[in-house]
């Protein structure tokens, strides 16, 4: 029994512990659920307040779209007002420039119209003269140069040699009535030569044969060619050379002069031609070094550039059209080696004949050099280039010192050394230096001469403002004419001296004599800037301008070099510009040969061909390639001009 109660009661604290347990699990769970309820509550206040937060911020977020919509009109509104503004600035601008250049040109005027009330001067005439109204034709213009101003007046052309020294000799002696009223003892009247100005006609036997290959228009057609198309017909032909069978490409070009045609070839070097080896002409034999470009080439480019002053890209579109590929820096460096090459084995040479010369004519000229200059490399520096021309050698050098205008670079390389005793030039300060300079260091003793040319522009510009300056360019225009004279008598030295002497001594004594009077009486008639300008030109340089009347080898002009800056003057608005310094050397240089050549009546192309070919073939003899020596000893490629 007790037994069982024991194993009762056991039970029966089972039971209170478990119903213990489910009163302390039930406790927890109503307590899990009040702080349920609790959160419950708490993330309703929450969700609430995030609710009406977010109310808040919809709120303010359309205050601010507002807010901004309303600042965005107002800065569109202020945009439009500000370029409106900006227009009438720049209006108001444009309108004051005008105003200005106006109030410019009437300032212009006002000093103008002083001045000519000063020289007693037609305005009207001087008008017309501004407006190129009185010039119809080119001639017109030429005349005015001439000074030969009047329709009604002869020309100097259509007169016989003796009228132009009767007429001289009337000017001269009304100028020298003014300066003082003494007559002027003409002496013995002279004996006047004659110029003969019937040219004779030269035999067409004398004249050399062309080496060109002459087609008729009919055996062009033959030829399946398109003559019209000519004389822009350029044809690219493939060959394969008779000895070697090697591929041989060239270029014909063919010239229409209607009822002939010339036919020009050229042979190129290599190239790449589309369906072909890129090394379509592997000639052994090259001019330097690896340069692919062959002579004939070399003729062609320089052809282009130096006598037809075609620039590189229009050469490149050429090669282009004719099929032939080739990157232009590759064509600038073939043809940058194949001048220095040339010019560092004649430009020695060359200077050497000018240094034997005893007279040359001197100037410089502008080229637009690129700017090394880190900070600018795409910026054009204005440089210089010298040149010295020897009329006795018929030869000319041009120098490129690194763009220097310096006294050294003519002083060093042309007149140190040398056999000159006159040279002519301008009234530029480094010729004035180079004389001392030379007299200084070897007390040798070199004379400039002036040049009337440069003289008579001053006073032709001088005409415009004052018409009392039109004697004295009627007297320059005499000595002109005078040398003229002497030399289609062939007169040099000794005979051209008496010529001289007989003939423009008494012009020039005059016009130094009328200059020096107007000088001395620039304040009581006021001549006026320009004409003074003029005079004083002359008159400081006085014996310079005589220099003529003691030489009879010197010419009274540097007009010869100013020439041969013709092409370089042409050519800066076609290609105009140098990459580099040495770039500008080489084409320097190559204008030097290239005026060497027209000066001795040779074939540009040719000569140039001919003196690569010899070189490529071992030819030392590089003073028998000189232009002046040339012609001498290769008498079959010398060519009327």
């Amino acid at each position: 029994m007790k037994q069982q109660e024991n194993m009762i009661l056991s039970q029966l604290d089972q039971y209170k512990n478990m119903y213990l347990q489910a009163n302390n699990e039930n406790a927890r769970l109503k307590h899990a659920v009040t702080e349920h309820d609790n959160e419950l509550k708490a993330n309703q206040n929450t969700i609430e307040s995030m609710e009406n937060r977010i109310l808040a911020l919809e709120n303010e977020n359309k205050e601010i779209t507002a807010e901004r919509d309303e600042y965005k009109t107002k800065c569109e509104l202020e945009c439009d007002s500000h370029s409106k503004t900006k227009e009438e600035l720049t209006k108001t601008k444009e309108e004051l420039t005008k105003a200005k250049e106006e109030i410019e040109k009437l300032r212009e005027a006002k000093e103008a119209k002083d001045l000519s009330e000063q020289a007693n001067v037609d305005l009207h005439s001087v008008v017309q003269v501004l407006q190129h109204r009185l010039f119809k034709t080119n001639s017109d213009a030429t005349n005015y140069m001439k000074g030969e101003m009047e329709a009604d007046e002869c020309r100097m052309n259509d007169m016989d040699f003796k009228d132009v020294v009767e007429e001289a000799n009337k000017l001269v002696k009304e100028l020298n009535e003014e300066v003082d009223q003494t007559p002027v003892d003409p002496g013995k009247d002279p004996e006047l030569p004659k110029s003969d100005k019937k040219k004779e006609k030269k035999d067409k036997e004398d004249k050399p044969k062309r080496r060109r290959n002459v087609f008729s228009i009919k055996v062009l057609d033959s030829m399946g060619i398109d003559t019209s198309n000519l004389p822009a017909g350029f044809k690219l032909i493939h060959r394969k050379d008779k000895i070697t069978g090697e591929d041989v490409w060239t270029v014909r070009m063919y010239d229409c002069y209607a009822p002939l045609a010339g036919c020009i070839e050229y042979e190129i070097g290599r190239f790449n031609v589309p369906g072909h080896d890129p090394m379509c002409s592997k000639h052994p034999d090259h001019i330097i070094g690896t340069n692919p470009l062959l002579p004939s080439f070399a003729r062609f480019y320089l052809d282009m550039k130096i006598h037809y002053n075609v620039s590189e890209n229009r050469i490149l579109e050429m090669l282009k059209d004719m099929e032939a590929f080739m990157p232009q820096s590759s064509l600038n460096k073939w043809m940058h080696e194949i001048m220095k090459c040339l010019r560092e084995r004649l430009q020695g040479l060359m200077l050497e004949v000018i240094k034997s010369s005893t007279y040359t004519n001197n100037d410089e000229t502008r080229i637009l050099v690129r700017n090394l200059m880190e900070d600018k490399p795409d910026k054009y520096k204005v440089e210089y280039i010298h040149a010295a021309l020897s009329l006795e050698k018929k030869l000319v050098v041009m120098l490129y010192g690194a763009g220097s205008r310096s006294h050294t670079i003519p002083e060093e390389q042309i007149f140190e050394h040398s056999n000159i005793k006159y040279f002519t030039a301008d009234r530029a300060k480094l010729y004035e230096t180079v004389v001392k300079d030379i007299e200084e260091k070897y007390d040798v003793k070199i004379t400039r001469t002036a040049c009337w040319f440069h003289a008579r522009h001053y006073f032709v510009d001088a005409f415009i403002a004052d018409h009392r300056v039109r004697p004295i360019i009627k007297l320059m225009n005499y000595l002109f004419y005078i040398e003229r004279v002497a030399d289609e008598k062939g007169k040099t030295g000794e005979a051209r001296l008496k010529f001289r002497l007989k003939f423009s001594r008494t012009v020039v004594q005059s016009i130094m004599k009328a200059l020096q009077r107007m000088k001395d009486e620039k304040d009581v008639k006021k001549y006026g800037k320009m004409v003074m300008r003029a005079v004083n030109y002359v008159l400081d340089d006085k014996e310079a301008f005589q220099v003529f009347l003691t030489n009879g080898d010197v010419e009274i002009h540097n007009i010869a070099i100013e020439r041969c800056f013709r092409h370089i003057a042409m050519g800066r608005r076609n290609w105009g510009k140098a990459g580099s310094h040495a770039a500008a050397e080489n084409l320097a240089f190559m204008y030097s040969l290239y005026e060497s050549c027209k000066m001795n009546n040779l074939n540009f192309g040719r000569y140039i061909e001919d003196i690569l070919t010899r070189m490529k073939d071992g030819d030392k003899d590089y003073r028998a390639m000189l232009p002046c020596y040339y012609v001498e000893k290769f008498d079959e490629v010398k060519e009327c001009a």
